[in-house]
């Protein structure tokens, strides 16, 4: 028996003025499936999961979740988390403060978002830092929150730029 299909490119091309960076990608993830990427820089690895994340528009093709154009549902019901190499942590935040922010906008219970939260500061071993901002922290303190952020979602689709390349030892 085989999962359902949660992840489909057809066809997909994404142009920047007359260089084209993805030439007909077709992709099918299903419900439970790993996938990992490789390739040099600058080969559309990115540009990709940008796409997918709905962040970027692609040049031609369909980006489609659980069967729909993705084009046409929002991004709440796209239900994806994205973490990006460079962090993109909100400054201003504690740690707590960041891992909280899209389970107040998603109107997650006040019970239910300290659940996820003291569970994802345990198992990325940052209780110790809930109170700190990012400026107060590590490279590899910081990408652990940024995974988190991503963790505490419970996204239906987790989509990784590079997110282990400052993970301290």
């Amino acid at each position: 028996m085989s999962n359902k299909v949660v992840l489909e490119l057809k066809d997909v091309t994404k142009d920047y003025k007359k260089t084209n960076i993805i030439r007909k990608m077709n992709l099918q993830v299903e419900d439970g499936e790993f996938l990992v990427m490789l390739g040099p820089s600058g080969c559309g690895k990115s540009t990709t999961l940008r796409m997918i994340a709905g962040l970027e528009v692609p040049s031609t093709g369909k980006i489609l979740i659980d069967g729909k154009d993705s084009q046409k549902i929002s991004s709440l019901e796209r239900n994806i988390a994205m973490v990006f190499q460079d962090y993109a942590l909100y400054p201003n935040m504690t740690v707590y403060q960041n891992l909280e922010y899209s389970l107040k906008v998603h109107k997650v219970n006040k019970e239910e978002r300290q659940k996820r939260l003291e569970e994802i500061l345990e198992t990325l071993n940052l209780s110790d830092y809930r109170d700190r901002l990012p400026g107060q922290l590590s490279g590899g303190q910081k990408q652990r929150v940024a995974l988190g952020r991503g963790m505490v979602k419970h996204s239906k689709i987790f989509l990784l730029d590079e997110p282990l390349s400052n993970i301290d030892v």
